[in-house]
């Protein structure tokens, strides 16, 4: 029978090799560092940029009726369209707030208002003859007033896609 011997010798490397092999890893590190940083500071100011504003037409019977542009909204601005659409309980002392309930398409209204760019906004949602024509109090009102429910959920479609809510980030992270 052959006997298996054991390789006893350690593998050896050259110096230079080695040396080579970290310093070409740790300037990929470094690369991969600037690219990454780089891909921070774009998506950062990208949040507030008009190439992320889309466009919404709002067509009846084939005949525009009016148009605005909308951008993304924050984590921080789609809490306080929901804090806006929901009724609390009475708070008692000492006791946190209590939600009763969220009107949805309260909601939805003051996410689209809070989407619409600012010049848009003052043009349309806020404007006062507008207001008084269709007897309502505030802006959000207005989209209420002005929008179908159909209509309102293809605008808030495309909120959702423009803020992050879409596939892509998904099929990516599954990635």
């Amino acid at each position: 029978m052959a006997e298996i011997k054991k390789n006893t010798m350690p593998e050896q490397y050259d110096d230079n090799e080695a040396g080579l092999a970290a310093l070409v890893s740790q300037e990929e590190i470094l690369l991969n560092e600037e690219a990454l940083l780089r891909g921070l500071i774009e998506a950062g100011q990208e949040k507030d940029d008009e190439s992320t504003y889309r466009q919404i037409m709002i067509k009846r019977g084939g005949i525009l009726k009016f148009m605005f542009r909308v951008r993304p909204v924050s984590e921080e601005e789609s809490i306080a369209c929901r804090e806006h659409a929901t009724k609390f309980a009475p708070r008692k002392k000492g006791q946190p707030k209590r939600e009763i309930e969220t009107n949805p398409a309260k909601f939805r209204s003051w996410l689209i208002y809070t989407a619409t760019v600012d010049d848009d906004r003052a043009k349309l949602w806020d404007n006062k003859r507008a207001q008084e024509a269709l007897d309502v109090l505030q802006g959000v009102d207005m989209i209420d007033a002005v929008l179908l429910s159909g209509e309102k959920d293809r605008v808030i479609d495309v909120i959702n896609e423009i803020s992050g809510y879409d596939d892509g980030l998904e099929e990516t992270a599954k990635n």
